[in-house]
């Protein structure tokens, strides 16, 4: 008997637990812009962190993440944006890298299950981002896009449900305007 409600109490518990987790999650993002406010520093440049996300610094630069109810243990829409330097540290030139660039990440998303499926040149005021997106619908659906800005080192890259691409663009524009 007293290890019956000791098993009860501990799966009423670990429930509760769950439910948090799962409940808390998507907050992460509100939190984060209480916190930090609604940009990050990187490479010398303030970069706008859209409403909802939240930053975490990797080795290789910030990487920005929305999550939904039910992430990490359940499939719902998220969005992750990478921001990071060229392999080689060197600006983007449209002219002399766009298909050197197009062709490597090509392949990449192939591997991974992703088809080519936009190919475009986003003005951003003085400058521009030469993007390249992919998607896949099954098993996961989801989007890739990969971006360059002309006369920049700095590349993003997105992965998540394409209702989230817009703020992706968002963080081109910004660092884009400095």
């Amino acid at each position: 008997m007293l290890k019956t409600k000791l098993l009860i109490r501990f799966v009423v518990i670990a429930v509760i637990t769950f439910a948090l987790v799962l409940g808390t999650v998507p907050l992460l993002g509100t939190f984060w812009h209480l916190l930090h406010g609604d940009t990050i520093s990187f490479a010398g440049q303030a970069v706008p962190v859209p409403k909802g996300f939240y930053v975490r610094q990797t080795p290789s630069g910030p990487a920005m993440w929305k999550q939904s109810i039910g992430r990490p243990f359940l499939s719902a829409p998220y969005a992750h944006i990478s921001l990071f330097y060229r392999p080689r540290g060197d600006s983007f030139a449209f002219d002399k890298d766009r298909d050197q660039f197009k062709t490597q990440l090509a392949q990449d998303a192939s591997e991974e299950g992703y088809n080519l499926s936009t190919e475009q040149t986003i003005s951003l005021g003085e400058k521009r981002a030469y993007c390249l997106e992919f998607s896949r619908s099954s098993p996961n659906i989801g989007s890739l896009v990969r971006c360059a800005i002309d006369g920049s080192a700095i590349v993003v890259f997105y992965e998540g449900d394409s209702r989230y691409v817009r703020d992706m663009q968002t963080v081109l524009r910004g660092i884009a305007r400095n």
